[in-house]
């Protein structure tokens, strides 16, 4: 019975890790048609895409879905404090808090969570990172894009193969990897895979000289692949991730220097076991894809990010999800019409617990400093004091969404015109539950003798429901050398609540009930941070509209170019509350607009005993509030943090086959990345400006082997990727040095 049960969870687990679509960057032959639902061929498509083979994902050093974002215009993922902290930014759309402008999928699975984003890549056989807004197919989380990433699958290949790769870096960095793929017959195969690695770290915290972004990071997958009729695949992945890291290298910004006693660290195990199928018979095409998805994480933080003992925050959750998708697609009616009808539907349960605790000096300084500040109004030489050493503010949450979704698409073809229309309908249910206490012994000095007790309890349920109409059109007009298309699509980020505001709620509970048990009726507390109401955020809406083309003007050149504008209402804004207060909170911006132009070039050449690809593209976004006044001030007019308004990318790879024993082919790899200036704060009154990179990479090859001798930041560039403002301070953290290492693979 045990071994039917592992059996089933195994396969039920097998396939969430694969890719789909279309083009503007690194393209595979044109008449290879993606699996996803996007099933035109790359130069025929309707907006922008960037495709990356596993070849160029080895070449390009492309070692997590962060590293895909430096080969396509107008697309930003930093290394943010941690692998939990998976921003993204595409076109000036983005939050750092809370839900993504980008989904991403992995072998048609759907990651519910982007705390999973950030993850060691392996064994990948396809990278496709589609621009604009994808809502009509794609739903919920989607507006700015969509990332599909595909594995390789046992049946893949032909005979057996063992692959694996090993890197030395700077920092004492160590990657390991290696798999074992076999095709038992023309029907069924198995694939193991397994990984690890581990790094000393380049930012050093000055107060006890250690190591701030050390981290581990271990996992696998163990894949079954069966074709047990000719009509049906059916693929079963078991996929494991585990990551141990320091985080948060934040620095003070006045001096540079990371300074904080209190260690903090991310922790992450995920479990994610998934079924993928499909079925072809008589022109019918059925895609079927399931998982399970389990995280458990921990995080912990010095949130005052100082050597003083103010206050320190962890937050550990445990989730349980669930996803289901199925795409059908019938035989054409007739010459010049086919159809696509799709369902979905996913539950995400998460427990969190999110304890703060305040120290001696925080308790001084965020709570009575405060609290005596509205007392000394009235009573000017009386006080309030507290006898606690620490103050712990225990919290937990209980988080729910689950939804479900139809959607259709048709395409007419009508000669060398191309017409799509496609609409989807989006329901969604969102609950938080919570409960937050703190206990304070405490004085007030004209009243009170002796110190008393008075207990907080913040307790309740906040629910709500979305509906989304998401439809899309869009034209193309098709020469032999050229594809002229324009669209228009609605997209929509999820709403629900942000429990990182709740540090701050219980705060300034705890001084409104001290005032109510001593029988005052004072304004002691901030207004604005004492309603549980500011936890909720709307859903994020948008409307984009895109015109552009795909070139191919000679054999091996493509050229893409696109302008687009989009209109975004409700946009979600990670805002950092003026003055000394300790949470996040998650706000909408009225009324926000972006416009923007990309255009990329590739050219791939095969010369005799040369060949190679060069790649260039460059991105300009002006992203604007239209409207937004978050309490503290009016931001219209202003430019959206975070987002970088340039980008500009530039990938030369160049082999020359020797075609002798002690070596087959040497090669040259060199990329560039332009980013900036990006603004760190809605006032616009601070910003990283415009700065490059370089990167180099010599490549030999044998048979079996490759030897990888690269470098990155080779110029040494000094820049930073994050900045915020903290209780009166500013805080950043600096990009990372100069790189260098080595690296190994091989392919049996």
């Amino acid at each position: 019975m045990r071994a039917k049960v592992f059996f089933i969870l195994s396969l039920f687990y097998t396939s969430l890790y694969g890719t789909g679509a279309v083009s503007d960057t690194i393209v595979l032959p044109d008449v290879e048609v993606s699996v996803s639902r996007l099933t035109t061929p790359v130069t025929k498509q309707q907006l922008q895409v960037s495709v990356l083979d596993g070849r160029l994902v080895e070449q390009a050093h492309v070692g997590t879905p962060k590293e895909v974002s430096g080969l396509a215009p107008n697309v930003y993922m930093p290394d943010y404090g941690s692998a939990m902290t998976s921003s993204i930014y595409i076109r000036g759309m983005g939050s750092r808090i809370n839900e993504p402008v980008m989904a991403m999928l992995v072998d048609g699975v759907p990651l519910l969570d982007k705390n999973m984003y950030d993850y060691m890549l392996q064994d990948v056989k396809r990278i496709e990172l589609l621009r604009g807004s994808q809502g009509s197919l794609y739903g919920r989380n989607s507006p700015a894009g969509v990332m599909e990433i595909r594995t390789m699958q046992p049946l893949d290949f032909t005979t057996r193969n063992v692959r694996g790769q090993l890197t030395y870096g700077t920092a004492n960095t160590i990657r390991a990897q290696a798999s074992y793929y076999e095709p038992v017959s023309a029907s069924f195969g198995i694939g193991i895979a397994g990984r690890y690695a581990r790094t000393d770290g380049f930012h050093t915290n000055s107060f006890d000289n250690t190591k701030v972004d050390y981290g581990q990071q271990a996992g696998g997958r163990i894949v079954l692949d069966g074709k047990p009729s000719d009509e049906w695949r059916m693929t079963g992945n078991v996929f494991a991730d585990w990551v141990r890291q320091g985080a948060f290298p934040y620095a003070d910004a006045a001096t540079g220097i990371i300074a904080y006693n209190a260690p903090g660290g991310y922790e992450r195990l995920a479990l994610l076991p998934s079924l993928r199928a499909d079925y072809r018979h008589d022109g019918y095409t059925l895609q079927l894809a399931a998982s399970y998805q389990f995280m458990r994480d921990d995080m912990r933080m010095d949130n005052d990010y100082t050597t003083s003992d103010i206050f320190t925050l962890q937050q550990a959750q445990r989730q349980h999800n669930a996803t289901l998708d199925a795409v059908l697609s019938a035989p054409k009616p007739c010459a010049w019409y086919e159809w696509t009808l799709g369902v979905s539907g996913f539950a995400k349960a998460n427990t969190m617990q999110a304890p703060v605790v305040f120290m001696r000096e925080g308790i001084d300084e965020l709570i009575l400093s405060n609290a005596n500040r509205g007392i000394q109004t009235v009573f000017p030489d009386d006080s309030i004091c507290i006898s606690n050493t620490t103050l712990p503010v225990p919290s937990s949450f209980d988080l729910f969404n689950g939804g479900a979704a139809v959607y259709h698409q048709s395409n007419f073809q009508l000669g060398r015109w191309h017409l799509n229309a496609g609409v989807r309908i989006d329901y969604e249910y969102t609950r938080m539950a919570y409960l937050s206490t703190a206990d304070v012994n405490y004085r007030f000095t004209m009243l009170m003798k002796d110190y008393k007790d008075v207990h907080t309890v913040i307790k309740g349920t906040q629910a709500d429901r979305f509906i989304q109409v998401l439809p899309k059109l869009a034209v193309s007009y098709e020469r032999t050398w050229v594809t002229v298309y324009g669209y228009a699509a609605k997209g929509y980020k999820a709403g629900g609540y942000n429990p990182q505001i709740f540090s701050t709620i219980t705060q300034n509970q705890v001084m409104t009930d001290m005032a109510a048990d001593m029988g005052l009726h004072l304004n002691i507390a901030d207004p604005r941070f004492s309603d549980v109401a500011i936890t909720k955020y709307k859903p994020e809406t948008d409307w984009t509209f895109e015109a552009g083309a795909h070139f191919t003007p000679a054999e091996g050149l493509k050229i893409d170019m696109d302008a687009f504008h989009i209109q975004c209402f409700d946009q979600q804004v990670t805002v950092f509350p003026n003055g000394r207060t300790t949470g996040r909170m998650m706000a909408n911006a009225a009324h926000s607009r972006i416009w923007g132009a990309e255009a990329a070039l590739q050219y791939r050449w095969n010369k005799c005993a040369w060949q190679g690809i060069l790649h260039a593209s460059y991105g300009f976004t002006d992203a604007r509030f239209v409207a937004f006044n978050d309490g503290m001030g009016d931001y219209s007019g202003h430019v959206i943090p975070y987002a970088p308004r340039h980008t500009a990318r530039v990938l030369f790879i160049v082999d020359y086959r020797v075609g002798r024993k002690w070596l087959e082919s040497v090669g040259l790899t060199v990329k560039g990345d332009g980013i900036g200036r990006i603004y760190w704060n809605e006032r616009n009154d601070c910003w990283q400006p415009f700065y490059g990179l370089l990167g180099v990479t010599l490549n030999f090859e044998w048979q079996y082997v490759q030897l990888q001798i690269w470098g990155r930041n080779l110029t040494g560039t000094h820049y930073d990727v994050f900045y915020f403002r903290s209780m009166d301070r500013d805080f950043l953290q600096r990009g990372k040095p100069l790189e260098s290492g080595a690296t190994v693979l091989f392919d049996i």
